[in-house]
C-alpha cells in the first residue's frame, strides 16, 4: 500500500526550514574565508585576495536545506605557480633503484667508521603549494573561531564543525583547488593519483536564478521538497547538480503560482512520465543529465531511479 502524501505535508515541509538562518551561515563562511585569505596574503606572496573565488558547491547555492544538509565550497586560487608546483614530477625508474639501494643497505653489515667533517649544506626552501595554502588556511581560520571549534585539515581541503560559531548539527566543508579564472574551471588536486579532476559548474548559477524568478520562488521551494523527501527515504542527499537538472527541465507552466501543493503533484507525475534522456543538465545545455561529468563522477545516476521510485511509492 502506497503511502500517503497530503497538501499538510507538503505544505509544512516548506515552512519547516529557516532560510535565514541558511543565509547567515553562508555569509559568515564568506566572511571567514575572507579574512584568512587576506591574512595568508600578508606572508605569502603567492596568495592574492583577488585571485581567490568562492562558490557553494551543493544545496549552499539555493538555500534548498534539509536536516541532513551540509555546507559545501569550492575555494579556488588562480596561480599557475601554485599549480605547477603542486604536481610533483615522478621518475619511476629512479624510484626503483633507490628503493633497491635502500633495501641492500638495511641487509648489509654495519661497520662503525669514523664520521668526516662536512660542511653543512643549505636547505632548499620548500615551493609553495596548494597543500601549503589549505594548511594556512586552517591556520588562519583558526583565529576567527572559538576554542570548541573543530577544523580539519583534509586532502582535499578545510572541514569545519562547531555550534557554537555555525550553529547545531552545521558542517562546512571548503574543497581546496586551484582555478582558472578564463575558463571559470576549478581544478582539484588528487595527491595519491598525482593528477587534477576539472570541475565547471557552467550556466548553473545563472539558470538557477533564472528559473527561480520565472517559477516566483517555487523552483528553490521544491528543490527543498525533494531534498527532504529524499533524505527521509534514503538517509541521504541526493546529487545537486542532477535535481536541480530535472527541476530546471520541467516546463514553467507545471509550476502553479498559488498553488504549492498543486505545484508538487504537476512536477512529479513530469518526472516520473517523461524520458530521462531529455533532461538537460544545468550546467550546459549541450549534455543532457547522463552526460554531466559533475554527476557522473559522483556516480550519482542512481539518484535518478532512486528520485522516480521515491514518487511511485506515494500516493498524492
Amino acid at each position: 500500500m502506497k503511502a500517503q502524501i497530503d497538501r499538510d505535508l507538503i505544505e509544512g515541509l516548506n515552512e519547516s526550514s529557516n532560510r535565514h538562518y541558511a543565509e547567515n551561515v553562508n555569509s559568515m563562511v564568506y566572511e571567514l574565508v575572507a579574512n584568512a585569505v587576506r591574512d595568508i596574503s600578508e606572508i605569502s606572496p603567492f596568495v592574492n585576495p583577488e585571485k581567490c573565488f568562492l562558490v557553494p558547491a551543493n544545496e549552499s547555492a539555493t538555500g534548498a536545506f534539509s536536516q541532513l544538509s551540509e555546507y559545501d565550497y569550492f575555494l579556488g586560487i588562480d596561480n599557475k605557480q601554485i599549480e605547477f608546483n603542486s604536481k610533483t614530477r615522478k621518475n619511476y625508474w629512479k624510484f626503483i633503484w633507490r628503493e633497491f639501494r635502500a633495501s641492500w643497505r638495511i641487509g648489509r653489515k654495519k661497520y662503525k667508521k669514523e664520521k668526516k667533517n662536512v660542511e653543512p649544506k643549505l636547505e632548499s626552501v620548500e615551493k609553495y603549494r596548494l597543500a601549503d595554502f589549505r594548511y594556512d588556511l586552517t591556520r588562519k581560520m583558526a583565529n576567527y573561531l572559538s576554542e570548541t571549534t573543530m577544523l580539519f585539515n583534509t586532502p582535499s581541503g578545510v572541514s569545519i564543525v562547531g555550534k557554537e560559531d555555525f550553529g547545531t548539527n552545521t558542517r562546512i566543508n571548503i574543497y581546496v583547488c586551484c582555478y582558472d579564472s578564463k575558463t571559470e574551471v576549478y581544478k582539484m588536486f588528487n595527491e595519491a593519483k598525482n593528477k587534477y579532476f576539472d570541475v565547471c559548474f557552467g550556466t548553473r548559477f545563472e539558470l538557477l536564478d533564472r528559473k527561480d524568478k520565472e517559477t516566483n520562488g517555487q523552483f528553490i521551494d521544491m528543490l527543498k521538497i525533494f531534498n527532504a523527501l529524499f533524505s527521509k527515504n534514503y538517509n541521504k542527499i541526493p546529487n545537486q547538480i542532477l535535481l536541480e537538472s530535472l527541476l530546471y527541465n520541467v516546463p514553467n507552466k507545471l509550476y502553479y503560482d498559488g498553488d504549492f501543493y498543486r505545484t508538487f503533484v504537476n512536477v512529479s507525475n513530469y518526472l516520473r512520465l517523461s524520458n530521462p534522456k531529455n533532461f538537460v543538465s544545468i550546467c550546459s545545455g549541450e549534455r543532457n543529465i547522463f552526460e554531466e561529468p559533475l554527476i557522473i563522477k559522483a556516480n550519482a545516476q542512481v539518484d535518478f531511479g532512486k528520485i522516480v521510485t521515491m514518487l511511485d511509492n506515494y500516493k498524492y
